[in-house]
């Protein structure tokens, strides 16, 4: 909206308004005249034109008296001059006073007089009115350019909406506003974008039912909805008792059949503290916006789907490869230290049969025994290594919530760690490798260790649903009381080789690369001495391709 919106003052010409006042003086034959406009940012009325205008003969009070009844006026002046003055009515309120004045105190105004006066204060009106529209459709459409190239300069999915909406409340003066996208699955319009203040946790998970609010009625019907003030829309649910009128349009594609069950992305809706603050011009503009909107949402979603294959494929490429030399280094390494420990106690069981000084015996079956230890840490090393690219069947559709139970119990967790569950029901299934368990199992065991020398040992392990725009995800926390991990750690936590205490330095670095590989995500949060807690986001299976392992 165009700025000062609230007086014609900012929009009227002033050489406009002095040719109003010397019509008035000539067509009611009087000796001068004014114009007085009421001045928002003073909150005052202020003296814009005159016409023969020496000085002012009525008292101050007589414009204020003129807007408070809205209807011509005629008073005697405290010289004895007569003045007589019309309303100015713009935009269903009184703007202004226009006033012409006779010194004869003889002079008496007709209805000719004042009907002719009137009139050129409602042309007066007229032209600020258009004068405003024009203005507005200007700044409009400027700011229409404005959000054209902004929306294309950005393929952040996030970033895209907030602006989508910062730039329509702007483009139509509007004080808080939303735009909620629809949930294919559930069918629920969820807030992914608020603007203005006021907006609490309450507000934000509020989600219209079916039959109830503006913006629902939008959805179900595909149209926009322009309500004038609120209060007397028995649609309107109210979450900000100061707003007063509201617009909403749809966003959708495929306009050429907008019917179309999969065509609604979702619903804009802006409000107002004014009554009547939007008309049709702006839903129009709105229109044009929301079309502008749904392709910039649309490139969006799509990059973020291709970075999503890209780090899959990234990630399947990088686990076939280390799986590939993985393989390779652990066959090679069994074949040459597979028969080291065997040797090794042959070697000693032919020493006990020698004569040997005990100092000699002693030194010898040291050696023999730090050889065996160390060949066995070898093929143990070898073993981790080659573990997780084990070929475990094919992906099945598994319950994460049974896999967690089943990794607790594996765990042998003692009685002094708390532990607290927090699962929950009709969590959606995934379609994974049975390494999941592995997973879940070693962090669980890692959790169990950072809890050893604590005093409070609690352990949560929490699932709970997500939805995006990528689709639905199955989100797991595995969260304890531990050390903690220090930012210095956290750098290089998912490196390989980073051994940890009693650990061979694959055990994050594997079970990071295995998550990616299913299309899932792992990230740690953790501060020293507060604990650490592991989140898993995973791809539900519904509604999604198999995986192959």
């Amino acid at each position: 909206m165009v700025a000062n919106q609230s007086t014609p003052a900012g929009i009227l010409d002033p050489d406009f308004l002095q040719g109003v006042v010397r019509q008035a003086s000539y067509q009611c034959r009087a000796d001068g005249s004014c114009f007085y406009l009421w001045d928002s940012e003073k909150e005052r009325m202020s003296l814009v034109a005159t016409h023969n205008l020496q000085h002012v003969p009525w008292d101050d009070g007589l414009p204020g008296r003129v807007m408070s009844s809205r209807e011509t006026m005629t008073e005697i002046c405290p010289d004895r001059s007569v003045a007589l003055a019309a309303p100015l009515i713009w935009r269903d309120a009184a703007r202004g006073v226009l006033i012409v004045f006779d010194g004869d105190p003889k002079r008496t105004f007709r209805e000719r007089d004042a009907a002719l006066l009137q009139s050129l204060a409602d042309m007066t009106a007229s032209v600020a009115q258009q004068n405003e529209r024009l203005a507005r459709m200007t700044t409009q459409f400027r700011t229409l350019h404005t959000i054209d190239v902004a929306l294309s300069s950005s393929l952040e999915l996030e970033r895209v909406l907030d602006m989508i909406l910062e730039k329509a409340a702007e483009l139509v003066g509007a004080e808080h506003g939303s735009l909620r996208q629809l949930d294919p699955e559930s069918g629920k319009l969820v807030i992914r974008a608020h603007y203005g203040d006021g907006w609490t946790s309450d507000k934000l998970a509020y989600t219209p039912r079916i039959g109830q609010g503006i913006a629902r009625w939008v959805a179900e019907n595909r149209r926009p909805y322009l309500s004038p003030d609120v209060r007397d829309d028995p649609l309107n649910v109210v979450l900000f008792e100061d707003m007063r009128s509201n617009i909403s349009v749809p966003l959708q594609y495929g306009l050429q059949d907008p019917s179309k069950p999969d065509s609604l992305l979702g619903v804009l809706l802006l409000e107002s503290s004014r009554v009547a603050a939007f008309d049709q011009q702006d839903v129009e503009l709105l229109e044009a916006l929301a079309q502008e909107a749904v392709i910039a949402i649309q490139n969006a979603s799509q990059h973020q789907k291709l970075l999503a294959e890209q780090e899959k494929r990234l990630a399947a490429e990088k686990w076939a490869m280390m799986g590939q030399a993985a393989t390779a280094l652990a066959h090679r390494i069994n074949n040459l230290m597979g028969i080291v420990p065997v040797s090794a106690r042959e070697t000693m069981r032919s020493l006990a049969k020698l004569e040997t000084p005990d100092s000699e015996r002693l030194w010898i079956e040291g050696n023999l025994e730090r050889i065996e230890r160390n060949a066995r840490f070898v093929l143990k090393l070898s073993e981790a290594l080659f573990r997780p690219f084990k070929h475990s069947g094919p992906a099945a559709r598994l319950d994460v919530n049974h896999l967690l139970d089943e990794a607790l119990e594996a765990a042998d967790l003692s009685e002094q760690i708390e532990v607290i569950r927090n699962f929950e029901k009709q969590l959606p299934m995934v379609n994974c490798s049975l390494l999941l368990l592995d997973i879940f199992l070693e962090l669980i065991t890692n959790a169990r260790k950072a809890m050893e020398d604590q005093d409070l040992r609690r352990l949560q392990v929490g699932t709970r649903s997500d939805q995006d725009d990528a689709g639905l995800w199955v989100v797991v926390e595995i969260k304890d009381t531990g050390r903690g991990i220090s930012p210095g750690q956290r750098v290089h936590l998912w490196d390989m080789f980073q051994q940890s205490e009693n650990g061979l330095g694959f055990g994050l670095w594997w079970l990071r690369t295995f998550i990616e590989r299913q299309g899932g995500s792992i990230k740690c949060h953790s501060e020293p001495g507060k604990g650490a807690a592991f989140l898993v986001r995973l791809p539900a299976s519904i509604g999604r391709e198999q995986m192959v392992e």
